[in-house]
């Protein structure tokens, strides 16, 4: 994402080195050295991607080819959308971020797996990798806080009487947001060359082959396949079904990690100058949750390690639990708050707790 990086002019400017990311990048590399260990996925996470690959295809295979029934093709639509999710959370991510492997192409090979579920590797590198990790819970470049008005995530976003109602009613939207992406987001953003009020540079040859053939792709398995053994209409219903799970997912695990009354969310509406170094301001706008949980982060892909994630993006998520308590405790020692909740319920009520103070006049007022 070099070449990426340099086509976005920043939003805002962070401030001068002092010495904390410097220190964590030391100690991490030192973690290396000492377990012998490559920072990449290696065979461990080679393993997993087989194992969910055979889940979701299995599902899929089932639910087009086997499902009778309204039940069998619940539990498989079920299935199969908890199996994408998990090729989002684990594969697709790790190799966007060229963590899944040491080899350029193979990182590629396993980014383009968001092509083939309907989304765009290349309109995501830009709104995740620049704009997300770049500029994180800053209202105007990280356009992951951007709802579209339909709620308010930050206090630089505008406050809207409907908003004091959104503890309610966003938890359903979290579940349409797989849709938005395939059917309407990456075409909008293609179409216009820009996400958000970020101008990205327009896709050509191979770019935009990937991106319209993906579509193409996604579209047959999702719509034409299954229509030649199922009526229209249940292909549609069981397509929107699947879907609104790994909307869901998705949207609920990030928003424990950037959304949530721990995590700073700094009032800026325009470009500006940030007192802060890039790293700290990482450290204080994320925050881990259960991270005693090793189900939940084997299938989240260590996404409740977001701390460390945000400070490292190269490093594969397979080695966040042992690189977590490195940054918590060089966190300490600069004087840095690092947090993290200790479950995932409490993460879920902290979000919860947030999303209402958001929606209120209180919150402009902070």
């Amino acid at each position: 994402m070099e070449a990426v990086n340099a086509t976005l002019a920043p939003v805002f400017k962070f401030g001068p080195a002092t010495g904390f990311k410097a220190e964590l990048k030391r100690q991490v590399e030192e973690y290396f050295v000492r377990s012998g260990r490559s920072a990449h996925g290696g065979l461990r996470l080679g393993l997993k991607a087989l194992f969910i690959t055979a889940w979701l295809t299995v599902s899929y295979c089932l639910l087009v080819f086997s499902a009778e029934s309204w039940w069998q093709a619940a539990l498989l639509a079920l299935s199969l959308g908890l199996a994408m999710a998990a090729v989002g959370f684990n594969i697709q991510h790790d190799g966007n971020h060229g963590s899944f492997s040491e080899y350029r192409w193979a990182n590629r090979l396993m980014g383009a797996g968001l092509d083939l579920l309907g989304g765009s590797s290349y309109l995501w590198c830009f709104q995740h990798n620049v704009l997300h990790h770049s500029y994180t819970n800053l209202a105007g470049a990280d356009h992951d806080i951007d709802t579209g008005g339909f709620g308010c995530l930050s206090p630089a976003q505008a406050l809207r009487r409907i908003h004091r109602f959104q503890q309610v009613y966003l938890w359903p939207l979290y579940a349409t947001i797989a849709l938005k992406w395939q059917l309407f987001d990456d075409f909008h953003q293609l179409a216009t060359g820009h996400i958000g009020p970020q101008r990205i540079p327009r896709p050509r040859k191979w770019d935009l082959v990937g991106i319209l053939g993906g579509k193409i792709v996604f579209f047959g398995f999702a719509f034409v396949l299954p229509s030649f053994f199922h009526p229209f209409w249940i292909v549609l219903v069981v397509y929107a079904g699947a879907m609104l799970v790994v909307g869901f997912l998705l949207a609920v695990i990030f928003q424990l990690a950037h959304s949530v009354g721990e995590a700073v969310h700094p009032g800026y509406r325009e470009s500006a100058q940030i007192a802060e170094e890039w790293a700290v301001h990482q450290v204080r706008t994320t925050v881990d949750f259960a991270r005693g949980n090793r189900l939940l982060a084997w299938y989240i892909g260590g996404l409740n390690f977001q701390v460390e994630h945000h400070l490292f993006p190269r490093i594969s998520h397979v080695h966040y639990p042992a690189i977590a308590p490195i940054v918590e405790e060089v966190s300490r020692r600069f004087g840095i708050a690092y947090a993290a909740h200790p479950t995932f319920g409490a993460a879920l009520a902290s979000h919860q707790r947030f999303l209402r103070e958001m929606g209120h006049a209180s919150a402009e007022a902070s």
